[in-house]
């Protein structure tokens, strides 16, 4: 019966150590660390580029703020601005990033599988998704972004004011769908979605950034695995 004890409390620590993991990997902001410090943009650096270079990059002081809807709707698709929000909603949906395939590598009888175009962002465990937001502007109004997981979670924390500099995007349909009762909640401008996430270093990186989820992931577990399985063992070899 003390075996069968042992066995099963050694299995629940391997679930749970499984579980940090997991919350581990979805939370730390490994494209961060990996992208390090980066020159924020001018404004005529945006202007004298092609602003696709510069999505996703550090807004310098002089790139235009949007500070409201009316603002927004004058904003064009080809314009590089940022947005200071005063407040940060998640939806908790979020449509497949533009770096990753359509079709997974694997499937049944060895095919390819095609991935949903949109996924509920808790069981976006590798962060294939990129997840929709209601970003809150100045005059209280509220807008669809989609920014990275790492900015996300630095604005909530408050280690950022302005986000990278981003564009004016469509909004994925689909995902508009499964969030209409929260934008209609909110009073949303969906009239285009202010996009920052860098799609070119996220598309050169995205194995990278993989593998060092999949390795802090697997280190959480067998480190955690191994500490709850010896305190056990020890519990009970301390009443033997």
């Amino acid at each position: 019966m003390k075996k069968i004890i042992v066995k099963a409390l050694e299995f629940a620590a391997v679930i749970a150590a499984i579980i940090v993991g997991v919350i581990v990997v979805r939370n730390i902001g490994v494209e961060s660390i990996l992208r390090g410090k980066e020159d924020a943009v001018s404004l005529a650096m945006t202007e004298e580029g092609i602003y696709e270079d510069f999505i996703g990059l550090p807004a310098g002081d002089d790139i235009p703020r949007v500070t409201s809807a009316e603002e927004w709707e004058d904003t064009l698709s080809v314009s590089c601005v940022t947005v200071e929000p005063i407040n940060i909603i998640p939806t908790g949906v979020g449509a497949r990033s533009a770096w990753v395939d359509a079709y997974s590598n694997s499937g049944r009888r060895g095919g390819p599988r095609r991935r949903a175009d949109v996924m509920n962002m808790s069981l976006d465990i590798l962060g294939e998704y990129s997840e929709y937001f209601l970003l809150q502007l100045p005059d209280q109004s509220y807008i669809l972004a989609q920014i990275s997981a790492d900015d996300a979670r630095k604005l909530k924390a408050g280690k950022i004011t302005a986000l990278p500099v981003g564009t004016k995007g469509g909004v994925h349909r689909q995902v508009l769908s499964n969030i209409t009762e929260l934008c209609e909640q909110y009073d949303v401008n969906t009239e285009g979605l202010f996009y920052c996430i860098n799609d070119q270093w996220n598309a050169d990186h995205y194995l990278t950034v993989q593998l060092a989820r999949l390795g802090i992931g697997a280190v959480v577990v067998l480190v955690l695995g191994t500490i709850l399985i010896t305190i056990i063992d020890k519990i009970f070899k301390a009443k033997d």
